[in-house]
């Protein structure tokens, strides 16, 4: 019964019935300790799943050779020409001269005494560029160039203004201070901007500062574009121009990047590794205990073990110098199946050798490399249909749910057998209770007589 209470003046400990209901809820406490386990390993698998997927990452990096190469480049003079290589740039050397820098044009006005007092006219002027053509209209008594400037430059159309003190007065008493400059944002020949002298109250320089596009000879042949920045003259190659150095010949060089490249089949590596350690825990008895890891009793991740360390230790028979990892430093540990890595060996074979070491990784028409086996275990490890994580991970929910419903029912059976205690124990709570007054009754009218 809800709200139901045990009294104390019987004499019956009211202990009892939490024990009685608790010894009730034991099998309740079987489950939970049962679907503690299965969650316990279920995180494991997670984590496990977790290592693999990088590994699967790091691996696929090395399945073809755009994938595997790191480029990189570099300029004989950095001061007049610098740039980038991506991994599907061709390797080089390249002759360049800069002849011309890529250039805003710009428009200046006349000069004024001040910038933020003298107004400088009414009404409009349109402003037109290759792209857009806009107007900014001026209050008489808001048209002091600062205002002039803050119309302009609010209204974003890809031209930008500003005051400049010339203080040309230093040279020539006769002349002021103040100038409007007008900037097209963008640069090269064709990004103009022009502003109608109909409409303006503002005198321009007739000619301004015209823009210009870049001018440059690579490999003796004239080449330009509207910005310093090029970036589709060779695919996987961009070139930024910085200083104008006509009969300078700058040489930009296209070459592997040994210290990065290392650096990836590092990563590619520890990430092997860790799958490996991971697995070697589950499967080593422990000698105290006498028990594997949690997982041990999966025979997929066996599976999966054996596929990643075959990969690892296969031969690339058409490679002429390196056929497999230890031939360029990366050696198998007997004991446990891991990776060991030679930086030294590893570099020097890069050096001596880039492209037989990335057929030892990458998938080509005569071979199958190492990285592109791994990635594929990886890749059947996590098929949605038959991979061994999707497939665990759809048991491990069933199994929870199972147990999730086993409670569930069973609590409710427990909650009708803990009101079912309480209500015997109330009503002997109260016989006894009785029993007691009419003892203590008959004791006291004995007594008297």
């Amino acid at each position: 019964m809800p709200g139901m209470r045990i009294n104390t003046g019987s004499g019956i400990d009211p202990k009892m019935v939490d024990q009685l209901i608790e010894i009730e809820k034991q099998p309740i406490k079987n489950i939970d300790v049962r679907k503690k386990t299965v969650q316990d390993e279920k995180k494991l698998f997670s984590d496990l799943r977790g290592l693999v997927t990088t590994l699967g990452t790091n691996s696929t990096s090395f399945r073809s050779m755009t994938d595997f190469s790191k480029l990189k480049l570099t300029s004989s003079n950095p001061e007049i020409l610098e740039g980038t290589a991506e991994n599907t740039a061709p390797t080089g050397t390249y002759e360049i001269e800069v002849l011309q820098l890529a250039r805003k044009q710009k428009l200046l006005t006349q000069s004024f005494p001040d910038k933020d007092e003298t107004p400088v006219g009414f009404g409009y002027m349109t402003i037109e560029t290759d792209t857009d053509s806009f107007d900014i209209d001026v209050d008489p008594d808001h048209s002091t160039l600062q205002d002039i400037v803050a119309q302009i430059n609010s209204a974003a159309k890809g031209v930008r203004a500003t005051v400049l003190n010339t203080k040309e007065s230093l040279e020539d008493p006769d002349e002021e201070n103040f100038r409007l400059l007008v900037i097209n944002e963008k640069s090269g020949k064709q990004a103009e901007v022009f502003i109608d002298p109909d409409t303006t109250y503002l005198e321009f320089e007739e000619d301004g500062i015209p823009g210009k596009n870049l001018e440059m000879n690579f490999e003796d042949v004239k080449v330009y574009n509207e910005t310093n920045k090029v970036t589709d003259l060779i695919k996987g190659m961009t070139l930024n121009a910085k200083k104008a150095a006509p009969g300078t010949t700058v040489y930009v060089t296209v070459d592997y990047d040994i210290e990065k490249t290392m650096e990836g089949i590092k990563t590619f590596v520890e990430s092997y590794n860790k799958v490996n350690e991971f697995l070697e825990k589950q499967f080593k008895v422990d000698q105290e205990s006498g028990h594997a890891g949690p997982l041990a009793k999966e025979n997929n991740l066996r599976t999966l073990r054996r596929a990643l360390q075959g990969a690892a230790q296969v031969s690339v028979p058409n490679n002429k110098k390196f056929q497999s990892l230890a031939d360029v430093g990366i050696s198998t540990d007997p004991k446990t199946g891991g990776l060991k890595y030679d930086d030294a060996k590893l570099k020097k074979s890069l050096t001596d050798n880039y492209e037989e070491v990335a057929h030892l990784f990458v998938q080509s028409e005569n071979s199958m490399g190492i990285g592109a086996r791994i990635s594929d275990a990886v890749r059947s490890s996590s098929d949605p249909q038959n991979g061994v994580f999707p497939s665990k991970e759809r048991e491990y929910k069933k199994i929870l749910d199972a147990f999730d419903k086993d409670i569930a029912t069973k609590q409710r059976y427990v909650d009708q057998r803990s009101e079912g205690i309480k209500r015997k124990f109330s009503a002997l709570e109260q016989f006894v209770s009785k029993f007691n007054t009419q003892s203590q009754a008959m004791q006291a009218q004995l007594g008297s007589g």
